[in-house]
């Protein structure tokens, strides 16, 4: 038997591995040189997640500002505690799972476009172009469930592509896929559900063709996120309803969620088109070669299914009265490996031309966090450090006065904070003195 084919997918998986770790190791010396942006897009709020599950032992439902319970599943938290713990309430031990996510998605985005036919230069072009957009460059070491949510989606992708191929381990593949997209983000792993059930219709696939229906594979992967639920109803009666369903799904939809505060549903309808430019804009220039591509794509071609993936994210995440492009984060390796494998591949150069374009886009979006940074997010940090070596050098009660939804607390390693701060000298003196109190007793 002639081992050839085995030796050069090894090797395809060998040099897209080493692409990706230079990739990453770039994007976090970048941003690493960037004004911090922990303050930004609720990170706050997964920080204090993590530190509950590591200070309080809250695995099941860690708790986060003003002690309320966590509004998602708490993969990101159950990842990063570890590491937090062993290495300390630093910024870079909670951008560390972050970071091996996208890691995994660009050497997994490179995986996707060679799926498709792409050779080394058009591969690595996929993950440039990736990694140069602004929704892939925030992606990359952003402390929330995203970037699990986009490593899952594109691990999915793979597995659909190859259950269509007829791959035997696909199957299982896409079932861990969901499994993992479930408990990073529950609902928002539903555009990968529904290219599941559809990508043979959807590609008019002849009906003898068929893979079998992937009930089986949505079945097994459900089974960890009912697990989770029930467990959280057992900590908290009434929190899946009201919190998953309630206020995650429908509020969202129905304008009446703290993150939709201020729509109405009739915005579903008017404001339609906020999401499609949002993105476009958000993708740029990736987002014109899609286009470009799919003008261009004939009949039958497989990676149409790339295609609908971006479709169906917008038409899932249209339905929400407040409309966000950061929610399609996960259509981004999608749309770099269909324009690299559809449009760039037609290039002379297209690794040097993409990689013109990446460099450009860090560029650009490095001055745009230069311009917009915050004069206080550097000196909270530093003040956060030196705090907590003083902290160890001398325990003591830590009172934390006015503080919201900044990154301090998550980096100081507090939990449970009172936010009913004094107002004066003397009743913070008593506020010091009753903590001492409980302390004693």
């Amino acid at each position: 038997m002639d081992g050839s084919g085995c030796e050069l997918l090894v090797n395809t998986w060998i040099r897209d591995a080493l692409f990706a770790l230079i990739l990453i190791s770039v994007v976090w010396a970048i941003r690493s040189s960037l004004p911090s942006d922990l303050w930004k897009r609720s990170q706050p709020l997964t920080l204090r997640a993590t530190v509950d599950v590591v200070v309080k032992d809250r695995w099941v439902l860690p708790h986060t500002v003003d002690d309320l319970p966590l509004a998602k599943p708490p993969l990101v938290n159950w990842l990063s505690a570890p590491i937090v713990d062993t290495f300390g309430f630093t910024a870079w031990s909670h951008r560390v799972v972050p970071g091996f996510a996208s890691l995994l998605t660009c050497l997994l985005t490179m995986r996707l476009a060679r799926m498709f036919g792409a050779g080394d230069a058009v591969a690595f072009s996929a993950a440039l172009l990736f990694a140069g957009t602004w929704l892939g460059f925030k992606s990359m070491l952003l402390v929330r469930p995203d970037p699990l949510l986009i490593l899952a989606s594109t691990a999915g992708l793979c597995a659909i592509v190859a259950r269509l191929q007829g791959e035997r381990w696909a199957g299982l593949a896409l079932s861990g896929s969901i499994a993992f997209g479930l408990l990073a983000k529950g609902i928002a792993v539903l555009p990968l559900v529904l290219l599941a059930f559809g990508a043979p219709r959807l590609l008019r696939v002849p009906r003898a063709q068929w893979p079998p229906p992937p009930w089986w594979v949505l079945l097994g992967a459900t089974l960890p996120f009912v697990v989770w639920i029930v467990a959280t109803e057992s900590v908290m009666p009434g929190y899946p309803l009201s919190v998953l369903v309630g206020e995650e799904i429908l509020g969202r939809v129905s304008g009446t969620g703290v993150e939709a505060s201020g729509h109405s549903p009739w915005q579903i309808v008017l404001g339609v088109w906020k999401l499609p430019v949002h993105f476009t804009l958000r993708t740029l220039p990736l987002s014109v070669f899609g286009i470009l591509a799919w003008r261009s794509l004939p009949r039958h071609d497989l990676s149409a299914l790339l295609v609908w993936f971006v479709v169906l994210n917008f038409l899932v995440f249209g339905f929400s009265a407040s409309r966000r492009a950061d929610w399609m984060m996960p259509a981004v390796p999608a749309l770099a490996a269909f324009a690299a494998t559809r449009w760039c591949v037609n290039w002379r150069y297209p690794m040097e031309a993409s990689l013109g374009i990446c460099g450009l886009g860090f560029l650009v979006m490095s001055l745009n966090e230069i311009q917009n940074a915050m004069p206080w997010s550097e000196p909270l940090e530093a003040f956060a450090g030196n705090a907590r070596k003083a902290i160890r050098a001398e325990p003591a009660p830590v009172l934390v006065i006015g503080n919201d939804r900044n990154h301090l607390v998550g980096l100081l390693g507090l939990s449970d904070i009172d936010r009913q701060g004094p107002t004066s000298l003397e009743m913070l003196e008593g506020k010091a003195f009753e903590t001492v109190d409980i302390l004693d007793e």
